[in-house]
């Protein structure tokens, strides 16, 4: 009896150590490939639960607890089990699918049907995810392997497309040079590659263009509001204008 207890202890032990060991393995080994360390935080839940598993079984081994026995006598009940554990088992599957194909990373912005915010981690059962507003989102991995996955951010720049409106009586080419010189001396947008503008067609109250640029993620929100702001000086300093929405209103006399 004591034997088996102390073996039984030294297997937990054995198992604790093994798994600190793996996690730190995992942490340089990604280190070196230059990739976040926090992805072994996904990795965790797995990780410690296949070696809670392998320790469980070894444990009742040495208390000669046979497990397929166990399962038959169950009877009945391994059919309510089984069942119960088929959704947790397809999220577990769908979790190391999630992980081994790389669809879904901690730290990046995504956007899983109509859910979007940066991926905290990929637990056993869901994929943990902390939207813009600072809301907490549980999602199944098996809805989340089986859903349309948008990566927001898949490199270091993005393009971000800003619409403007100028009056019909302006100098259309005075309008496209300022815009154009705006893009270029806007320090937050991206050169290459290079930011252009497009007509985009006569509208109800003004002739409207598309500017299309490049942006860090880190200068995502900061350089939309100073590219505005540029632009609307420029406009000011030029004599530009940009319309109010207008709406003509003919009064037919009846006398």
């Amino acid at each position: 009896m004591a034997l088996k207890i102390v073996l039984s202890i030294a297997v937990v032990v054995v198992a604790y150590f093994l798994y600190k060991v793996i996690l730190a393995t995992l942490e340089k080994t990604l280190s070196k490939l230059k990739q976040p360390k926090k992805m072994s935080g996904t990795l965790k839940t797995i990780i410690g639960s296949v070696i809670a598993l392998i320790a469980l079984m070894i444990v009742l081994g040495f208390w000669n607890v046979s497990i397929t026995g166990l399962v038959a006598s169950l009877g009945i009940g391994s059919i309510v089990v089984g069942l119960a554990l088929q959704e947790p088992l397809s999220n577990f599957v769908s979790g190391i699918f999630l992980l081994l194909s790389g669809a879904v990373k901690d730290g990046e912005t995504v956007d899983i049907s109509g859910t979007v915010g940066t991926v905290e981690s990929i637990t056993v059962n869901h994929t943990v995810v902390r939207t813009f507003d600072g809301k907490r989102v549980m999602i199944p991995n098996k809805s989340v392997w089986s859903e349309v996955i948008t990566n927001l951010w898949p490199s270091s720049v993005r393009r971000i497309e800003m619409s403007i409106g100028v009056a019909y009586d302006s100098d259309l080419e005075k309008v496209v040079r300022v815009l154009k010189e705006c893009l270029e001396k806007e320090e937050t947008v991206e050169k290459d590659p290079t930011p252009f503008v497009t007509f985009e067609g006569f509208g109800a109250s003004s002739i409207d263009f598309k500017l299309r640029f490049w942006v860090r993620r880190e200068n995502y929100f900061d350089s939309q509001m100073n590219l505005a702001l540029r632009i609307k000086r420029r406009f000011d300093e030029e004599g530009i204008e940009i319309p109010f929405n207008q709406l003509d209103v003919h009064m037919k006399d009846k006398s």
